[in-house]
């Protein structure tokens, strides 16, 4: 009995096979036809819609220029050209012209911003606005750039005489969306010829000279031929006709214009309507589909329940919880149809709740929750049926939407950015949410992750800023990006292979110019990509870091070269070494100092460590007890980059320090600034007052070293006195230090 079942149920579905299959060729036969007269009808209509609008466009040009050559009737004999150059600037910009420009009777020019016209183009335009009345020409180029231009001009007349002509620089952009016949598809499109068939503007740049001559080979539909195409548009001829061409088929439609005995012609290829006829019979094969299904209910009742569940269990998947909004999983699953359906023309934002934590901290989970629902109802309203959003997670969101330009983008952000705060702040508080967004512009076929990625990064630039927290990933944070992991990648190879090296600039006595000490200064040299900038690689690895091992290992190259110019009967001078913010929260550091130095026998009065001024006010009370600890031990300490924007009285006075170098953005134009001068000295002479040496940094000039001298600055370093050496450099300099003495 089962046997006879399954195979009567095998026969029932090849009999439904067979008449599906029947059906859809029969139902393609009437369609092809239905939908070729349709879509003529469509072409028809929508090229009649583009004719008008070009029309309508043109005139209200026309009747914008007119009403502005009033205004410049109004000032004529124009003897203030300054004010008729301002009002013709101002109006190029309230309106959509490129340039505005009046020419005199006289053949003497006003233009709303600077060109440089040939004699002949403002002779052409003056004589054909004066013959003519109105004047519109074909394309032109631009002098200023050499981009096409339509060139549109107005006689000027003044009691009735003519005096001049207004005429504005347009370009062909704003006229070349009526030409896309959007409403096909973007399948067709339109072009404007000449009677003559020259071409005059089209939504893509034609790469023919003559419309008529590109259609002299190909076989038209019916009795037309090429002259009979001719003859009918010299008679003015509004018509349709179709033809076979080396690309296919295509339908011309023909309408005259009311400008310059203009021609629009719209063309729109078949493959469309076999593609709209496709898509209805995937419509029909479906409900033949459905109707074999509903035939089919009685046998397959169980599976259909299961499938049923587990489709109920996917949509589950796919939805979030707390909003009703779509989650991550639906947006990976959606993301490409709806890029597709947005032809491109997208941009993918993120964006989150700045400090949405305090939130749930002072008001509690459920409040949060609220907020979050509120946020989704919100985007709700604001996302249109092409477009598509969700919650990634906690109060993370993901948007695709339409990208037409960066300006009005930015608009609709910050327009959304108001709502999100005017609606979804908490219930019975005034405390108001604060949002930022990354948007990555979607500019090439790349996966979604990337693209996710390229936005979470703009969004971390957003939350950065104080006011425009609506960034645009940028390129250049992608490189620099790269340019941070390619130094990652290669910083503990570069250790490991000595491609780090220690440099010495000399700091020298202000009084006798005798070198008295030096700081270390760390350079990497690439095998491939030569020297990299410390400014590159420093702050990478105060935030990895890897700056713990550089430092230990500048100090290491120092105390040994220290030991090595004892045993080279060099004199030797206290040598400054940097050390970062890191090692005052690192419990090892000053151990790890100890061996080191002790290691090569080095006195520690021979090693000086500097601090910046930032790690210090940053951590004062922990850099108080290394700077007691340090000095215990006996070696000296100096205050970095003073004056570079921390300074602060209280350091001076709660730490003890043996030196301060006086940071070079600190004398940055003192020289023109009479007040840099005595802040300056004052600072000095404070600082002397409490015992500490002062040593200036970045002296390039004999006038700040002769000025710095004066203040009574002790030490001195900077190009003027030497530039940062390498070691072998350096003690040739401590060979002649120590042969003169």
């Amino acid at each position: 009995m089962q046997r006879i079942s399954f195979r009567l149920f095998i026969f029932l579905f090849m009999a439904a096979a067979a008449v599906i299959v029947a059906g859809v060729l029969l139902y393609w036969q009437q369609v092809s036809g239905i939908l070729e007269r349709d879509v003529k009808s469509h072409v028809a209509a929508a090229s009649e819609e583009a004719a008008s609008d070009f029309n309508r466009l043109i005139q209200n040009d026309q009747q914008v220029l007119e009403s502005i050559a009033i205004t410049v009737e109004d000032t004529y004999p124009w003897a203030d050209t300054v004010n008729l150059t301002e009002f013709l600037r101002r109006q190029t910009q309230h309106n959509y012209f490129k340039l505005l420009g009046v020419i005199t009777e006289g053949g003497d020019v006003f233009l709303s911003s600077e060109r440089s016209f040939s004699p002949v183009f403002i002779t052409d335009v003056l004589a054909r606005t004066l013959e003519e009345g109105n004047y519109l020409s074909v394309r032109q180029a631009d002098p200023a750039d050499g981009k096409d231009v339509l060139v549109q001009a107005v006689l000027l007349k003044k009691q009735g005489r003519p005096v001049g002509a207004l005429f504005a620089l347009q370009e062909p952009g704003r006229y070349r969306p009526l030409l896309a016949l959007s409403a096909m598809g973007n399948k067709g499109y339109s072009l404007v010829i000449e009677r003559n068939g020259e071409p005059v503007l089209g939504y893509r740049s034609p790469r023919f000279s003559n419309a008529f001559e590109e259609l002299s080979g190909v076989e038209f539909d019916g009795e037309m031929t090429p002259a009979a195409l001719r003859q009918a548009v010299r008679e003015g001829k509004h018509f349709m006709v179709g033809f076979r061409g080396p690309n296919g088929h295509r339908f011309l439609h023909f309408i005259p214009l009311q400008v310059n005995d203009w021609y629009m012609v719209s063309a729109l290829p078949t493959t469309y309507v076999e593609q709209q006829a496709r898509q209805l019979t995937y419509l029909s094969l479906i409900l033949f589909l459905s109707i074999f299904v509903i035939f089919c209910a009685l046998i397959f009742y169980t599976l259909h329940m299961r499938a049923y569940s587990n489709r109920q269990l996917f949509a589950t998947a796919f939805v979030d919880q707390l909003t009703g909004a779509d989650n991550f999983n639906r947006m990976c699953e959606q993301f490409p149809e709806k890029l597709a359906g947005l032809n491109g023309k997208a941009a993918l934002v993120i964006f989150d709740i700045n400090k949405f934590k305090v939130i749930n901290d002072l008001h509690g989970y459920e409040r949060g929750n609220q907020v979050l629902q509120r946020v989704a109802r919100v985007l709700r309203e604001n996302i249109s049926p092409e477009e598509c959003f969700c919650r990634s997670t906690a109060d993370n969101f993901i948007l695709l939407l339409k990208y037409t330009d960066r300006k009005s983008f930015r608009s609709r952000i910050h327009a959304l950015a108001t709502q999100l705060r005017r609606d979804c702040t908490v219930e019975d508080s005034c405390l108001m949410i604060d949002v930022a967004f990354g948007v990555y512009e979607v500019t090439e076929d790349i996966p979604f992750y990337i693209m996710l990625d390229r936005a979470h990064l703009a969004l971390e630039n957003a939350k950065k800023m104080s006011f425009d927290k609506c960034q645009f990933y940028d390129e250049a944070d992608r490189k620099r990006i790269v340019a941070e992991k390619q130094i990652e990648n290669t910083m503990e190879a570069a250790l490991d292979h000595g491609d780090f090296s220690v440099f010495l600039q000399p700091k020298c006595d202000f009084a006798t110019g005798q070198m008295r000490g030096a700081e270390a200064l760390v350079r990497w040299n690439q095998a491939e990509q030569g020297l990299v900038k410390p400014d590159d690689f420093i702050p990478i690895f105060e935030k990895n870091g890897f700056i713990l091992r550089l430092d230990m290992f500048i100090l290491e190259e120092v105390a040994r070269l220290l030991a090595a110019w004892k045993v080279k009967g060099l004199n030797r001078v206290p040598v400054a070494v940097n050390f970062s913010r890191l090692h005052l929260n690192d419990t090892r550091y000053i151990p790890q100092m100890l061996r080191v130095v002790d290691k090569y026998d080095v006195p520690h009065e021979m090693i000086e460590v500097e601090l910046t001024e930032s790690v210090i006010f940053n951590n004062l009370e922990r850099a108080q007890n290394v700077i007691n600890r340090l000095h215990r031990l006996g070696f000296s300490v100096a205050m970095d980059d003073f004056g570079s924007g921390y300074s602060s009285l209280n350091v001076l006075k709660s730490l003890q320090f043996d030196s301060i170098k006086l940071d070079k953005e600190f004398l940055s134009g003192f020289e023109n600034n009479p007040h840099a001068h005595q802040v300056i000295e004052g600072a000095v002479a404070m600082i002397k007052s409490l015992g500490i040496q002062v040593v200036a940094e970045g002296v390039e000039t004999s006038e700040q070293a002769d000025f710095l001298r004066h203040t009574g600055c002790d030490l001195a370093q900077g190009y003027f006195f030497s530039r940062p050496l390498p070691a072998a450099q350096f003690e040739t300099l401590l060979s002649k230090t120590t042969s003169a003495q």
